[in-house]
């Protein structure tokens, strides 16, 4: 039983699709999940799995309503999460401080509590933080992305919480990007996993389908999949990353028309 902070120093690196994607993977394999979205000010976990409303949410607990148990819902392949809400009115009655203890609740009954952070070093961001035992920072491979999650590094360390490591999302494999190794070198923190830039990430956030369960061939689903089950301790086998671009399905459609 343990929780696991996801955090990143800026938004738009891909935190929350790495969140929802990696407690699903552990969720299929057997695993007792809970994801909370904890970005109270920018709440994403919802809509990404198609959910826009719910009845209570993590709001509620930390305005001191009710139970984290009372808000926990269950989702798709056996996840459970705990939302928040996308309205701003509640947002400044909120205690943070009430989050760690929330967590710790949930640990009791979860193998995993993953918690998906808000970006940035605000109050929230660092309650959320503080909350998990330990903490994988996501970033962009580029200097902005890497001088913020330096930042979150060293708020994390000073917080008592573990860090795990880093994963790196949207490599393009362009020359200016910064490499993997030399991201080790600077953090000094174990890559955990490299995750392709993948059109199909976008149109699963569109559609409001998590990429695991709509496209789970796709190179960023395969790589989300593989960090998911070593982190649970499972060797993943792998089948070879889907190459269908738009041509290919059109080509596929045609072939079907003329077959009727």
């Amino acid at each position: 039983m343990t929780s696991i902070a996801i955090t990143s120093g800026k938004g738009g690196v891909g935190k929350t699709t790495i969140a929802l994607n990696m407690a699903l993977v552990l969720s299929k394999i057997g695993k007792r999940v809970v994801i909370i979205d904890a970005d109270v000010a920018m709440a994403n976990l919802g809509i990404m799995l198609g959910i826009d409303r719910t009845p209570v949410s993590l709001h509620n607990v930390l305005m001191g309503e009710m139970d984290i148990k009372d808000v926990v819902y269950k989702g798709p392949a056996g996840l459970f999460y705990v939302p928040s809400e996308l309205s701003l009115q509640k947002y400044f009655k909120l205690n943070f401080s009430k989050l760690k203890e929330a967590v710790k609740k949930l640990e009791k009954d979860y193998d995993y509590v993953i918690i998906d952070c808000p970006p940035g070093l605000g109050e929230d961001a660092k309650a959320a933080l503080e909350s998990a035992r330990t903490a994988i920072i996501v970033l962009t491979p580029d200097p902005s992305a890497l001088a913020d999650a330096l930042k979150m590094k060293h708020v994390s360390e000073h917080s008592g919480t573990k860090n795990l490591g880093i994963i790196v999302n949207m490599i393009t494999k362009r020359k200016s990007e910064i490499r993997a190794e030399d991201l080790e070198t600077v953090s000094e923190l174990k890559v955990l996993a490299s995750i392709p830039e993948d059109p199909v990430v976008r149109d699963c956030g569109v559609k409001q389908k998590p990429l695991i369960l709509t496209e789970p061939n796709s190179p960023a689903a395969l790589k989300i999949r593989e960090f998911a089950m070593k982190l649970a301790g499972i060797k993943a086998t792998l089948p070879a990353p889907s190459k269908k671009g738009l041509l290919s399905k059109i080509i596929q459609n045609i072939k079907h028309v003329f077959k009727r």
